[in-house]
């Protein structure tokens, strides 16, 4: 469970997060649109108002000084969300810091509370959000860059990472003994099925890291993570933490932050995993990540603060609740992404009922042609997705709506001949009722 540590200080801004400049550690090559693999769907698309409200109050007598505040904040992820954020304070200003990892901070500095008093911080974000499930076809992904900075990266032990311990190494390379050693996805596959039955799950005081869940058998949502990504690591496969938040149901809300890992593979990228919600290669759509990589102004931590004087005591509130498209209708990539999202659900729809009435037997060169171009709304959209792409959104509607529409005449098309079979069934059986007639006349006939 993630807690604050006692480190800070806070507002009135609003702040625009406009899609990030990847940085390159998280760059893989994309897809050739023309050439198009589905490396994940995306669906369920949803959108979301979270509120992030950080309260520090000030019991004593003596003021509390010199506060600091670092709040990690959530940021536009490929194939996770996309998000605007609104911040204010009940004091001081904050200014923006992003870490070399990519991960983006609002900082307060300099903040005084007097006794009694309480400094409040309210973030409010609407985030246009995925639920994702990838699709890895081992064959597709090629050996790791032993030199890339990601694998330099993210194959070394850190703090709660300990994967070159020899207790974790020695289990790491016992799991995945039997597994060829080139197929990484079936690797990282094993390692989360150990975590899943190996640890049971428990709340924690404090952060206890990977060691400890391996030798103690239990752990929270960090222990999940944190043994993954080590046992991944023992192996030469990249993996990496994240710490958010997550939902069950859209409407909610709670006190604590959430953390889950990814790991990587070349020609698919960062790829989910949350082993205490018992996710692989998918997450739904109320997963917010906000460090995505390893913090260098906090721990893996919701919030921290530091201060001078007089102690004070803090804690924080978080709120998700549905909203309407309408809430980002200044964000163009947004609106587009959400139509395009949805018309991809639509199509699917059109495309099943198509199926179920027997199109792909009765027109089946129609119904190739139909899931074709489904196949490449989807290819669509995870590259408007992946590149935050207006007109790859437009494109991937476009091809979405010819999908739905030629899915709707084939269905008509299979309508029309089953009622026309049906029709003449009909007809049939009245002849053969009026014949059937006509000869017990003719046999009652003197």
């Amino acid at each position: 469970m993630l807690s604050a540590r006692k480190v800070s200080a806070l507002l009135v801004c609003v702040l625009l997060l406009v899609p990030a400049t990847p940085v390159v550690e998280n760059a893989f090559p994309l897809i050739n649109e023309a050439e198009g693999v589905l490396k994940y769907e995306a669906y369920r698309v949803h959108v979301a108002e979270i509120t992030h409200t950080i309260s520090i109050r000030n019991p004593g007598k003596a003021g509390t000084t010199r506060m600091e505040l670092w709040v990690p904040l959530i940021r536009n992820v490929t194939a996770r969300h996309l998000v605007v954020a609104n911040i204010s304070s009940s004091s001081g200003t904050p200014e923006f810091l992003e870490d070399s990892s990519g991960n983006l901070y609002a900082h307060w500095s300099q903040i005084v509370i007097p006794s009694g008093q309480t400094f409040v911080a309210e973030i409010r974000y609407h985030a246009l959000s995925f639920a994702v499930q990838f699709r890895v076809n081992s064959s597709l992904s090629k050996p790791y860059n032993t030199e890339s900075s990601v694998y330099e990266k993210y194959t070394q032990p850190e703090k709660f990472i300990e994967s070159d311990d020899e207790l974790i190494v020695s289990t790491a390379k016992n799991i995945v003994a039997e597994i060829d050693e080139d197929d990484y996805h079936a690797r990282a596959q094993a390692i989360y099925e150990f975590v899943v039955n190996y640890l049971t799950y428990r709340l924690q005081p404090k952060e206890r890291g990977a060691l400890w869940a391996l030798e103690n058998k239990e752990g929270d949502c960090s222990e999940y993570s944190y043994l993954f990504v080590a046992l991944c690591r023992a192996v030469g496969i990249p993996a990496r933490v994240q710490a958010g938040f997550a939902f069950s149901g859209y409407t909610e809300e709670t006190e604590n932050g959430h953390m889950w890992a990814e790991y990587y593979l070349e020609e698919y990228g960062w790829i989910p995993v949350d082993a205490s919600w018992k996710l692989f290669d998918k997450l739904d759509n109320r997963h917010f990540a906000a460090l995505q990589s390893i913090p260098e102004y906090t721990e893996f931590v919701n919030y921290e603060f530091k201060y001078g004087g007089n102690t004070p005591i803090d804690n924080q509130k978080v709120k998700t609740r549905t909203a309407s498209i309408s809430s980002m209708e200044n964000f163009t990539l947004a609106e587009k992404l959400f139509r395009a999202a949805s018309k991809v659900e639509e199509a699917e729809a059109a495309l099943f009922v198509a199926k179920i009435m027997g199109t792909w037997l009765l027109f089946p060169s129609d119904y190739q042609k139909v899931e074709n171009a489904f196949l490449e709304s989807q290819i669509l959209l995870q590259n408007a997705i992946d590149s935050w792409s207006e007109q790859l959104a437009e494109n991937a509607y476009q091809k979405a709506n010819e999908c739905e529409e030629n899915a709707g005449r084939i269905a008509l098309g299979a309508f029309a001949v089953y009622s026309a079979a049906f029709l003449v069934l009909i007809i049939i059986i009245v002849v053969l009722i009026l014949k059937s007639k006509v000869m017990r006349r003719e046999a009652v006939s003197p």
